[in-house]
């Protein structure tokens, strides 16, 4: 048996809000969007709980890595049935402060609980394109022999 569609709307509705707070920097909208044990995992680390979330998207926020930043999320499969569903989907990270430009490209993989509060993320994986390290990889290069 497969999700009812509006359970599956749900859980597009909680990524696209997720990463909706992330371009305002609400960060904790961005670590609500999981469950108290939840578990972030990118190439940065991984990060379980929401203290240990929180206090790696606040450095990111910090770190200016967000700024003017707009998150796309799109081409979602979504499948699962009762309360747990698996989710892909791919996100597209632009520069919109500045003349636009696209930062960063990837695939998310999660796993979505349902909870009291509604659907919520078990488990976030990023997975981060790699033109976007061979991008950066070669204007450091340009810029050693400037």
């Amino acid at each position: 048996m497969s999700l009812p569609i509006a359970d599956e709307l749900a859980i597009i509705k909680l990524s696209n809000t997720q990463m909706r707070a992330l371009d305002n920097h609400d960060v904790d909208a961005w670590v609500g969007a999981w469950i108290p044990e939840g578990e972030f995992v990118a190439t940065y680390g991984t990060f379980v709980g929401h203290e240990a979330i929180r206090e790696f998207i606040n450095g990111h926020i910090t770190a200016g890595k967000e700024d003017g930043a707009r998150h796309l999320m799109t081409n979602y499969v979504v499948n699962g049935d009762g309360d747990t569903a698996t989710v892909t989907s791919a996100v597209t990270k632009l520069q919109v402060e500045k003349p636009p430009f696209i930062i960063a490209s990837g695939i998310y993989t999660d796993i979505a609980v349902r909870t009291s509060e509604g659907w919520k993320f078990k488990s976030r994986r990023l997975d981060i394109d790699r033109g976007v390290f061979a991008r950066a990889e070669a204007e450091a290069a340009a810029a050693s022999q400037q």
